[in-house]
């Protein structure tokens, strides 16, 4: 089983000029992808490590639409 870790993070647009509701983290936490595993079945570990306010479905409706940007 190999991996790969990175640094991930949200973006909250839902308003754009109010960052005190969801402030984003000054330094993006480490998320470990296994590459056995498609992007799409992980991205609820990537959702939890963040505590995003999204919805898992926007996220992944973005990676199946557009595999790939990641």
């Amino acid at each position: 089983m190999s991996s790969f870790v990175c640094r991930v993070q949200f973006l909250d647009d839902t308003d754009p000029f109010n960052s005190t509701s969801f402030p984003e983290p000054t330094r993006a936490p480490l998320y470990t992808f296994r590459e056995d595993l498609p992007v799409i079945e992980q991205i609820a570990g990537v959702h939890r490590l963040l505590k995003a306010p999204h919805k898992v479905r926007s996220h992944t409706n973005y990676t199946h639409t557009y595999p790939r940007l990641l």
